[in-house]
């Protein structure tokens, strides 16, 4: 069980302010489409609504820790607006004590309090991005170009490279005895 102190954030730093906002590469609005647990991480992939800093195609997937006691809680079909930066091999990474959070609407229902106490409600904050920042233009390329590829060379391509190889080595070997000679 996790303690209820253990999972507060210093909500002073997360404050809407112009230092706040720079600190994040990317911020958008989003729906959440499907989401996914890997062994040290969880992933959310998003339609993009609104783009407000940074650089995404429409659908973007956000990679955000799983591993500790407070986490984020994404589900398909909820409207979040995300702040995050880019780590490994440029994927946008979502952290607990940020201001991301979804667009909870008004319900009689218990709501898990996970999220800060905003000062702005998403609507409002998404106006005020617009605002100060106005809707950028989706990337026109998808995420799958931006991904390291671990691609099989064809027949032909393992053919070549072999041959390369053989080359490289004959020529090596008679250097280097042509050097033992002298």
């Amino acid at each position: 069980m996790v303690s209820q102190n253990a999972c507060n954030c210093d909500e002073g730093k997360l404050a809407f302010t112009q230092s706040y906002i720079s600190s994040h590469q990317l911020i958008f609005r989003g729906k959440t489409l499907s989401t996914a647990k890997g062994e040290d991480y969880a992933m959310a992939t998003f339609s993009v609504t609104q783009l407000f800093k940074g650089s995404c195609p429409k659908e973007v997937t956000v990679y955000f820790d799983k591993r500790s006691e407070c986490g984020l809680k994404m589900n398909r079909g909820e409207d979040w607006i995300v702040y995050a930066n880019f780590k490994q091999l440029q994927k946008p990474y979502v952290e607990y004590c940020s201001r991301s959070r979804k667009n909870v609407i008004n319900t009689n229902k218990n709501v898990e309090v996970q999220y800060i106490k905003s000062d702005l409600s998403v609507d409002v904050e998404s106006e005020k991005l617009q605002g100060q920042l106005g809707v950028q233009k989706l990337a026109a390329q998808s995420e799958q170009d931006n991904r390291h590829r671990n691609v099989i060379p064809g027949f032909t391509q393992r053919i070549i490279l072999i041959l390369v190889s053989i080359a490289g080595f004959v020529l090596i070997y008679l250097g280097v005895t042509k050097f033992l000679k002298k």
